[in-house]
């Protein structure tokens, strides 16, 4: 639900995004490709930019946005700094930590501006902007993102990580676990704070139940801020906002009672506004209807409501007690208060007692056996009756709007409860998830060193069939050790999981989620790159090999001594000498630049690359084992030292459900190729040439200008020649060879 703005500077580009559902606010500023990046995770329903810079915004952005062109006044610093400064009632910014930030400022200004053009008049609750600190967080370009699945599949019917770990019990907390899986964290300390609580619910699994099922409670605080802010707020949802408060009340006594300091510090920042929830009992029915419809407020709470009310909905009681009174005073025993549409409420006197009648009586209608009167009672109470539901709707509305704008001034606070019950909401989520899938608690420290023991891939080990085990795997990789891992494997032998798997259990510990593995050791990474996958970006004019080129650029340009970079099947978008020279040189770069022997993962089909362990010393070779038996082959998917030699394609081909035909002839030329070790210009020839000396009816596609010298090797004898003659032949059949 994100309104975004984007602000190009001459040194920076700043960037806003603002949930007016939810009064979110962030700002950040950067390199328009990091711009670009946040801009992708956050997906913002509508992007503001400067008049004129749309067609920038449409060929510089990776993502089409519904794009909106303001005012270029609009885009100025004191503008935009005097609008941010009106809306947070602050002397400066400097309290937000973007006051340097003045492309983020003005992004942000922009942001408050349109608003204001639109009629959005109430934004009570937009109270604070945060910035998103670029440094604090590890950096994921929209490759990676994309890539590892972490909130979206590619795969329809498939499940991402966010999937797999969402079990939060509210709105919030969906939102913020969202948040932190695109954005996890850098700093050790913050990061083993949420472990240790992530540990504490471990070992404490009542306190953890105790908070899940009162935080079962909790509604949409954030949202209902939006809506009380805007008055847009109904009865139901003030009730709902007092059953969120009492839940957080019980999570802070639970919280409170902790013996983790973490924990107890969170118990310190809930506040759940005992005035304001015994404020919200009195005021509103346990079951109320809208504003206005007459059981929306408490009996009680106005004089002047009650009395309406009573005469509004009590009206039969009040009608029984006039009927019986005026029995009484008149004698007459078959007097009845009556009403009909066209003459309202009367007084119904037979013949009989006619002259019983007294004379204030005023006769509306006769009948055949009876009298119909009206008294001046009567006629006021149905004045009453008929202004008593349109003073009602009023009244209420007014009451209700005077309780709205009280609830109002407790937003602050209600905002930050939302934000920690969020917080403390992922934190049991990730301990459920944990305990649900055997994950264990890292190790995350300021090493270079990365190692997982037996680690699976959290989101492949979910779809496994029933009792099926997924085939966990070591990893080590470090700076100064096995910098780089060069796997080589069949198809579908599971490289690919395997680099996946590794990004993802660094990125879920960085987050501060347990992982799925049985141990772990992961210093720090600041940034995550994958080149994963075939693509192509055809609206652009980009092929796969294209794509995956710039994929690879923004790699080489990007990384540091802290990155955790994975690459599978790198330059397999063109020819096999192009692709392995590029792969070679491009292994060769990671390890040599600057120094910074970035722990990487190489997965490849190119089985020449294996070489590079004997000649650089930070690349080791591994593959994943198999099994061949017979004309199967089994995947035992297992690491293991050492380089393979096969990539079982035809296999893969013939498990897709080629013809067989196909199956055989494929397995015909690799022998041929195999058997002949020819380079790559010949291997049609050979082809060719075999397929003419096996059925010499067979066609051949072209002819070869080298054939002919063939035929003429074939026919020499050697063993007869003078060696003369052999210095004469072989003369000339170079120079035939040199014209072909």
């Amino acid at each position: 639900n994100f309104l975004a703005a984007v602000h190009w500077g001459k040194i920076q580009t700043g960037v806003a995004f603002l949930d007016m559902s939810t009064g979110e606010f962030l700002a950040a500023e950067g390199t328009p490709e990091y711009i670009d990046k946040l801009l992708a995770n956050m997906q913002p329903k509508e992007l503001l930019v400067e008049r004129g810079t749309k067609g920038r915004a449409a060929a510089e952005l990776s993502r089409p946005y519904l794009i909106n062109e303001l005012e270029d006044w609009v885009f100025t610093l004191e503008a935009a700094d005097e609008r941010l400064r009106k809306q947070f009632g602050t002397a400066s910014l400097k309290g937000f930590g973007i006051d340097r930030m003045s492309s983020a400022v003005i992004a942000a200004g922009a942001i408050l501006h349109y608003l204001d053009y639109t009629g959005h008049s109430r934004t009570s609750h937009i109270t604070a902007i945060s910035r998103i600190e670029q440094e604090r967080y590890v950096r994921m370009d929209r490759f990676t993102v994309r890539n590892l699945e972490i909130t979206e599949s590619v795969d329809p019917e498939g499940l991402s990580l966010l999937q797999v770990l969402d079990r939060t019990v509210t709105p919030m907390g969906s939102r913020l676990l969202r948040r932190w899986l695109l954005f996890p964290l850098k700093d050790v300390k913050a990061i083993n704070d949420r472990l240790d609580i992530v540990e504490y619910f471990f070992a404490h699994p009542d306190t953890r139940e105790d908070i899940s099922h009162s935080l079962h409670s909790v509604g949409d605080m954030e949202r209902l801020c939006s809506r009380i802010a805007t008055d847009r707020a109904q009865p139901r949802d003030i009730l709902q906002l007092r059953q969120s408060l009492l839940a957080i009340a019980e999570v802070k006594k639970i919280c409170k009672d902790s013996e983790l300091g973490t924990i107890s510090d969170i118990a310190d920042k809930l506040n759940p506004c005992p005035g304001l929830c015994d404020k919200i009992f009195k005021s509103i029915r346990p079951e109320p209807r809208e504003a206005g419809s007459g059981e929306a407020i408490n009996d009680g709470v106005s004089p002047e409501l009650d009395r309406l009310r009573k005469i509004a909905y009590r009206g039969k009681d009040f009608l029984n007690e006039l009927q019986a009174r005026e029995i009484k005073e008149t004698g007459i025993p078959s007097l009845k208060v009556g009403y009909n549409n066209i003459f309202g409420y009367y007084i119904e006197v037979t013949n009989t007692h006619r002259n019983k009648v007294p004379a204030s009586w005023v006769r509306k209608q006769t009948l055949v056996n009876a009298e119909r009167y009206i008294t001046d009672e009567l006629k006021e109470y149905e004045e009453q009756i008929v202004s008593a539901q349109e003073k009602i709707e009023v009244l209420e509305k007014q009451i209700f709007a005077k309780l709205l704008a009280e609830v109002a001034t407790y937003i602050p606070t209600v905002k930050l409860d939302a934000a920690v019950s969020a917080r403390l909401d992922v934190l049991t989520a990730f301990t459920r998830v944990s305990l649900e899938n055997r994950y264990n608690r890292p190790v995350v420290d300021d090493s270079l060193e990365l190692h997982l023991s037996a680690a699976r891939h959290p989101v492949i080990e979910r779809r496994l069939p029933e009792g099926e085990p997924y085939i966990a795997n070591d990893i080590t990789v470090s700076n100064d050790g096995t910098q780089i891992m060069m796997i080589t494997g069949p198809n579908m032998s599971g490289k690919s999981a395997l680099l996946r798997q590794t990004a993802l259990n660094v990125l879920m510990a960085q987050t501060g989620c347990f992982v799925a593995a049985d141990s772990a050791k992961i210093g720090i990474v600041d940034k995550i790159f994958t080149r994963v996958g075939a693509s192509d970006n055809i609206s652009l004019g980009e092929s796969t090999f294209m794509v995956e080129m710039n994929e690879a650029a923004s790699i080489l340009n990007n990384m540091s001594e802290r990155s955790l970079i994975l690459f599978d099947e790198l330059g397999r978008g063109t020819s096999t000498y192009d692709g392995i020279s590029i792969a070679w040189a491009i292994v060769e770069h990671i390890h040599e630049y600057g120094g910074l022997h970035p722990k990487t993962l190489f997965a490849t089909h190119y089985h020449e690359l294996s070489e590079l362990e004997g000649r650089l010393c930070g690349v080791v070779n591994y593959r994943i084992s198999v099994k061949e038996h017979g004309e199967d082959v089994i995947y035992l998917r297992k690491i293991e030292r050492g380089g393979a030699d096969k990539s079982f394609g035809i296999h893969v081909a013939h498990l897709a459900g080629l013809p067989r035909p196909v199956i055989m002839r494929a397995h015909e030329i690799l022998a041929r190729i195999e058997a002949n070790d020819v380079n790559q210009s010949s291997i049609g020839q050979n082809i060719l040439q075999s397929d003419a000396d096996r059925a010499p009816q067979q066609v051949g596609l072209f002819e070869s200008p080298a054939m002919d010298l063939i035929e003429e090797l074939r026919a020499l004898d050697v063993m007869a020649m003078t060696p003369i003659d052999a210095l004469n032949t072989l003369f000339s059949l170079k120079e035939k060879a040199r014209k072909i």
